[in-house]
């Protein structure tokens, strides 16, 4: 491998800069940033390789020397828009953080998948369709508390924990949960990993505390895949979307003939009506945790 050679460094810096030594300074401050975005760029690369074989943020973080929350924040979108790799959508990152917190307030080890299914009612289409599927979040915890006793409270699961204070790491279930999260965003022929993806891994797989939670609280698995497959499904998706005659709410019903404004989504659409009604209903959560 050829070495960075400083000569020549210090020769582009002169071509740079030619005058006064306080502007050679700076354009050497120029060209160290550039071969840092370099180097970043080189790291970044080999992190996403080593999401893609399935290693966790826990054991990224450790050989960076850094904390898993640290590794994931620096380099978790670095990837995104590179052919042929996968980027983790915001919200599904968010429901990993509440899935993080979730285990940390059991005072558990390791998150398990049944803490992945609290944290996906952090935010996204996992939450819309647990939702639809009458499924809520307090139900969710108390029965994953039955099933799977903690070791102890030691905080709020929605409350933000202090600076610095380390996380617990992702079990064994939970990487083969991620996995196969990924899998599916594959074979949806998706550019990114989302939180429907996750509760597509979680749901589909009969052994996971994750499906064990949903049986326990008699939720309908199959209306639950069934929303799922314009998501996970590539001839599902497909259709969907080709389907632009039928548009109407997939919220109230109501059609675009009948004077609305509709946005349209993947394989579903929205009125304006619902979306104001949305956001009263965000508010209201909003000031209930106040």
């Amino acid at each position: 491998m050829d070495t960075v050679d400083l000569p020549a460094l210090i020769a582009e810096v002169s071509r740079r800069a030619d005058g006064s030594p306080l502007d050679q300074i700076e354009a050497a401050l120029a060209v160290s940033d550039e071969l840092q975005a370099v180097a970043d760029d080189l790291v970044g690369h080999f992190v996403t390789h080593a999401r893609q074989e399935g290693c966790s943020w826990t054991d990224i973080g450790q050989r960076l020397g850094v904390s898993k929350q640290a590794a994931r924040q620096r380099f978790a979108r670095r990837s995104a828009g590179a052919p042929g790799e996968l980027t983790e959508q915001p919200r599904l990152l968010a429901c990993q953080e509440a899935a993080c917190r979730e285990a940390a307030a059991d005072g558990a080890t390791e998150v398990g998948t049944h803490h992945q299914l609290v944290g996906l009612f952090e935010d996204g289409a996992a939450a819309a369709i647990m939702e639809k599927a009458g499924l809520r979040r307090d139900a969710v915890r108390e029965a994953a508390h039955a099933l799977f006793p903690a070791a102890g409270e030691s905080s709020v699961p929605d409350a933000p924990r202090a600076e610095g204070s380390e996380l617990p790491p992702e079990s064994a279930g939970a990487r083969e949960a991620q996995a196969g999260a990924v899998s599916l965003a594959r074979r949806a022929g998706c550019c990114y990993v989302g939180t429907e993806h996750l509760l597509g891994a979680l749901a589909l797989d009969p052994g996971s505390r994750a499906r064990r939670v949903l049986i326990q609280l008699d939720a309908d698995i199959p209306a639950i895949k069934r929303e799922l497959e314009c998501y996970i499904s590539p001839s599902r998706r497909r259709r969907r979307r080709a389907k632009g005659g039928d548009q109407r709410c997939s919220f109230c019903g109501k059609a675009k003939d009948s004077g609305v404004a509709l946005v349209a989504g993947p394989g579903v659409w929205i009125c304006a009506e619902c979306v104001a009604l949305a956001g009263e209903v965000l508010d209201e959560r909003a000031g209930a945790r106040a």
